[in-house]
């Protein structure tokens, strides 16, 4: 019983991820930087290859890291399957965020890259999915 939910629950996640990218707009081509660490806080790079879709993983992937302690600001950059955190350092717990990920069924999420200082720009197909995450 346990194993026929499992498998019509993962149907119903890949036809809704399918799905959902047919009711957007066709884009122009253009593509506007996101901006993103302007203060240079240290960043955490996220690899995420589990996201299937970026209207529901990717906004999934940058809700649960933004909820993290210590989170200041998320990119996800759907194309590159990653997301990078500006953290405050000392307070943030990159091992955590991997959990988190985890629990949340993104079972191959792993930290992909720490940087200690500096701004990082965001990738040009990076996105910020949702508004202020209200840390810091």
């Amino acid at each position: 019983m346990n194993r026929l939910f499992a498998v019509c629950f993962g149907a119903m996640f890949l036809i809704g991820c399918s799905q959902s990218g047919s009711e957007l707009p066709p884009t122009t081509g253009a593509v506007t930087p996101v901006a993103f660490n302007l203060a240079g806080a240290p960043t955490v790079e996220f690899s995420v290859p589990d996201m299937m879709c970026p209207e529901g993983c990717g906004v999934k992937v940058r809700e649960i890291l933004s909820q993290q302690p210590g989170a200041k600001e998320v990119v996800v950059d759907f194309d590159a399957k990653t997301a990078t955190v500006a953290i405050e350092s000392g307070t943030f717990d990159k091992d955590a965020a991997v959990a988190a990920l985890v629990d949340h069924s993104f079972d191959h999420s792993s930290i992909k890259q720490a940087r200690l200082a500096g701004a990082k720009p965001a990738p040009e197909s990076a996105t910020e999915f949702g508004g202020d995450n209200g840390a810091g």
